[in-house]
């Protein structure tokens, strides 16, 4: 189990620090040989949920559990959501770009993108006075496109375009998503 924290640790840190050596070592590996979803983004994704839900529960000045249930529940259900329609979409505007669809990769650029993402929910979620450095999370959008330069084949002139495209359309998704959850959260409590 150490192990496995260990190289989960290191991969969050090389796709941190060197996103286009982790693209290329990824290519080299054949993009195939490993599950990001279940061995990298449900870790992952499992930090975040019980470090929200344990700041909350310690926060709370009344001992309910409802709260940050629902607190760590929305911030699971926001990156699921945003995984499952991120790399919907971008999948789609692949083709209109003059480009192949490939779905698997696509995967893997979406789930690898949204760790900054998530790191900072891990950081707010526990700390929310720093919501202020929740603008670190746009460093998803170097790696997705460290990542697009790797894996997906575009004619030249167009690769900027799909890039503007499929980061604006994802974070409308993303915002949407944050804002549509909040809402709902708000109204069941």
């Amino acid at each position: 189990m150490k192990d496995y924290f260990n190289q989960l640790y290191a991969t969050v840190k090389e796709v941190i620090i060197a996103p286009g050596k982790f693209w290329e070592r990824r290519k080299e590996e054949g993009s195939e040989s490993s599950r990001p979803f279940s061995n990298y983004f449900l870790p992952l994704l499992a930090i975040v949920f019980f470090a929200v839900f344990a700041s909350e529960l310690m926060r709370g000045s009344r001992f309910y559990i409802t709260y940050p249930l629902m607190r760590a529940f929305r911030e699971v259900l926001l990156f699921l959501l945003q995984y499952v329609i991120s790399a919907f979409l971008t999948n789609e505007l692949i083709k209109p770009f003059g480009g192949k669809k490939n779905i698997a990769i696509v995967r893997q650029l979406v789930i690898y993108s949204l760790t900054p993402f998530m790191l900072v929910s891990l950081i707010t979620g526990v700390f929310p006075f720093l919501y202020v450095i929740d603008i670190l999370g746009l460093y998803g959008f170097f790696i997705f496109w460290a990542g697009i330069k790797v894996f997906l084949e575009f004619p030249e002139r167009k690769l900027p375009s799909f890039f503007l495209v499929a980061v604006l359309a994802n974070f409308f998704v993303f915002s949407f998503l944050s804002i549509f959850l909040s809402k709902l959260m708000a109204a069941f409590l």
